[in-house]
């Protein structure tokens, strides 16, 4: 069995480079695509989740939705999957923030979220929030498919896996159009499902 992990399918602010953490965010029109072939390509790779969670937030909650009707699936909203706070990074563009001060910026990005943004969360902060959600995650069943985002996806992996070195939370990252798989007992990453190449799952 297996936990499948997706990221939300892009949205306008992902194209523009415009942090987007609790703002919330429609999907547009190529999220809404993404989301429709991830579900046709876990129909089509053999993947029958028995639950889905999503973070409450919309851009998520509309990927769910879609494959859900893809899956027959319906969707449990999971407030703590609501992605990393941005703090007062949130709704400014990257080039704006790199121009106020380069180097905070930088060393921020680089580290992998594992230093707060200011007025924000880190890695770990999020990974503490999660937590008991992680803990109570069940495949022995089935499989179980979540919908979140960069940060919270990445803060999930490192739970599970204990590793909150830049090089696993590098390796953690999701494009938009990508679904992780994973065990859980023990907790290892098993490959990754992506549209944009071959549909095919590639180890990571």
């Amino acid at each position: 069995m297996a936990l499948l992990i997706a990221r939300h399918g892009q949205t306008d602010w992902n194209v523009a480079n415009r942090w987007q953490s609790r703002s919330d965010i429609p999907l547009n029109a190529l999220g809404y695509q993404q989301a429709k072939k991830l579900g046709d390509l876990l129909k089509a790779r053999g993947f029958v989740p028995i639950q889905m969670f999503s973070s409450p937030l919309g851009r998520a909650r509309e990927t769910a939705a879609i494959l859900g009707q893809t899956l027959g699936l319906n969707v449990a909203v999971e407030p703590t999957l609501v992605e990393l706070d941005l703090g007062d990074y949130e709704g400014r563009l990257e080039s704006e923030i790199r121009a106020g001060d380069s180097d905070a910026y930088d060393d921020w990005r680089q580290g992998c979220y594992l230093k707060p943004p200011p007025g924000g969360e880190g890695i770990r902060d999020v990974a503490c929030r999660i937590k008991d959600f992680a803990v109570n995650l069940d495949d022995t069943a089935g499989d179980i498919l979540l919908v979140g985002h960069q940060g919270v996806n990445m803060a999930l992996k490192a739970q599970l896996s204990n590793c909150f070195t830049r090089e696993c939370l590098n390796s953690f990252r999701q494009d938009n159009d990508e679904i992780d798989l994973w065990d859980l007992d023990p907790a290892c990453s098993t490959g990754r499902l992506r549209i944009a190449s071959d549909e095919s799952p590639s180890p990571i």
